[in-house]
C-alpha cells in the first residue's frame, strides 16, 4: 500500500473518530455506509463528536465561513471560498478552495468557545496550507503539462474503464492541496522554501520565476510526488496487471508534469465518514518523469 495513502488515511480516521454502536440516528448509518465513487458528493463526511457541535455550527455557521475566510486572507494572503463547514470536536472543520491566482483545497478549523455562545479562532494543521499553495504553485508554473495529464488521465482512465472523484466530493472533501478527478499533488511545502515565501512575498509572482525557484529548491524534480488515483466500476479490486500496464503509459508518455508519479487503483466504494475508499488496492509507485 502507498505510503503516502497510508499517511492520509490515518490522519481522517484520527479526525473521523468512531461511533456508538447502539441506537444508531439516520445521520450516523450515512456516516457509516459506503457509496459508489460514482455517486459519492461527501454524504455522511465527519469529524469526531461531530454531534455534539453539530447545533452551534448551524447556528454560527456564517461567523465562522468568515473566521476561516478571514484566517486565509491575513496568514496566508490568499482569497478563498467555502465548500463546506462539518462540526467536529469543539470546533468546526472548514473546507476551503482557492481559485485565483492558484487552485487548492484545503481546510481551516474554528474553534467554538466552551460555555459561551461564541466562536473562536482559527488555525491550520502544521503545513496543511503550506503544502496546498505551493502545489497550487506547481500547477500554475506548469500550467500546459498539468492541461496535458488532465487529458491523459481521462483517457486512460476510458481506455481501462475506471473513473475518477467527482469534483462535488473534492470541493466537500478534500483539503490535499492540487488535486484534480483522477489525481493530486503531494509534497511538503518545507522542500521548497524559496517557492513559498516568494508567494507569500507577492502571491501575483510571475510564472517564469515560478519555474526558476522550484528548480532551484529540487533540480531533480524528485520531492515531487503526483499521486494518480483510479477506480473500479464495480466493487472488485483491479488486477495488478492493470496498475502495471498504467504505470508503462505514464512512463512513455510525453509532455506531462516533472516529477515522482505513484499509481493506485481501489474498489468502488467510498467510505462515506472519511471521503476515501477503504485501503485495500494495487499500486505503483516511484515512476519518474
Amino acid at each position: 500500500m502507498s505510503k503516502l495513502w497510508i499517511s492520509l488515511l490515518t490522519t481522517v480516521l484520527l479526525l473521523g473518530g468512531c461511533f456508538n454502536t447502539n441506537e444508531k440516528t439516520e445521520e450516523e448509518k450515512e456516516q457509516e455506509g459506503t457509496t459508489p465513487v460514482q455517486d459519492y458528493v461527501g454524504q455522511g463526511f465527519s469529524f469526531v463528536d461531530g454531534d455534539k457541535s453539530a447545533e452551534r455550527v448551524k447556528k454560527q455557521e456564517e461567523e465562522i465561513k468568515q473566521e476561516a475566510i478571514n484566517y486565509m486572507k491575513t496568514t496566508y494572503k490568499t482569497d478563498v471560498k467555502v465548500n463546506n463547514v462539518v462540526p467536529a470536536r469543539n470546533a468546526a472543520v472548514v473546507m476551503v478552495e482557492c481559485e485565483e491566482p492558484i487552485q487548492f483545497h484545503t481546510s481551516v478549523i474554528v474553534s467554538l468557545v466552551l460555555n459561551k455562545d461564541d466562536v473562536g479562532s482559527a488555525r491550520s494543521d502544521e503545513g496543511e496550507v503550506e503544502k496546498a499553495i505551493v502545489g497550487g504553485l506547481y500547477a500554475k508554473a506548469y500550467k500546459e503539462e498539468f492541461e496535458h495529464l488532465d487529458a491523459f488521465a481521462e483517457k486512460i482512465a476510458k481506455e481501462y474503464d475506471l473513473l475518477g472523484m467527482r469534483e462535488e466530493a473534492i470541493d466537500k472533501t478534500a483539503s490535499v492541496g492540487y488535486a484534480e478527478k483522477y489525481y493530486f499533488i503531494a509534497i511538503a511545502a518545507s522542500y521548497y522554501p524559496n517557492v513559498y515565501n516568494a508567494y507569500i512575498e507577492n502571491p501575483a509572482i510571475p510564472v517564469d520565476e515560478l519555474r526558476s525557484l522550484f528548480l532551484k529548491d529540487d533540480p531533480s524534480n524528485e520531492k515531487m510526488e503526483i499521486a494518480m488515483e483510479f477506480y473500479s466500476k464495480e466493487n472488485k479490486l483491479p488486477k495488478q496487471k492493470v496498475a502495471d500496464d498504467l504505470a508503462e503509459e505514464i512512463r512513455q508518455e510525453t509532455g506531462l508534469p516533472k516529477g515522482n508519479y505513484v499509481v493506485t487503483l481501489y474498489k468502488n466504494l467510498i467510505v462515506n465518514r472519511v471521503g476515501l475508499p477503504d485501503g485495500e488496492n494495487v499500486d505503483v509507485e516511484e515512476i519518474i518523469k
